[in-house]
């Protein structure tokens, strides 16, 4: 019984202290990008409360100021085709801060030709399944997955 006890204590020290170690810069790059696939959930639900909602929430917890004026717009409107239209450009920043800073999950960039009446638009999502935010249930699945990026 000592020497169960002795080394569920020592893969408990071992865990803590030799574990693998986080940067403050990675463990922020992975909260940006959670916050950033609940605003494209509510938009593929085309939720503008809820995308409105996830905005702030992102808002209050972002200390990157290249997101804030997309995401300000998105926070500052229920008017889901004028939150897609921001989303278009936050998109395009995540897809730049995870190229510098990385995901510890995969990413999929995604594109639609048809958003914005054929000139197209890109997003990430957490899985391959595509479920379009730039037209939601009325085109849900149209796109394709462009690359993978992280993990």
């Amino acid at each position: 019984m000592k020497k169960i006890t002795l080394l569920i204590a020592l893969a408990i020290v071992v865990t803590a202290c030799g574990g693998k170690k986080e940067n403050n810069e990675s463990v922020k790059a992975t909260d940006q990008i959670a916050n950033y696939l609940a605003v494209k959930d509510a938009l593929v639900l085309t939720d503008g409360a809820k995308a409105q909602s996830a905005a702030k929430a992102f808002l209050s917890t972002s200390e990157n100021g290249s997101l804030k004026s997309d995401l300000e717009i998105i926070a500052g409107t229920s008017d889901v085709k004028v939150q897609r239209q921001a989303f278009e450009a936050l998109s395009m920043k995540m897809y730049d801060l995870v190229q510098t800073s990385g995901s510890d999950s995969p990413l999929y960039k995604q594109y639609c030709p048809m958003a914005f009446n054929n000139k197209g638009a890109y997003w990430l999502a957490a899985e391959m399944e595509v479920n379009n935010p730039y037209f939601g249930d009325k085109m849900l699945h149209c796109g394709s997955v462009q690359e993978k990026v992280g993990g």
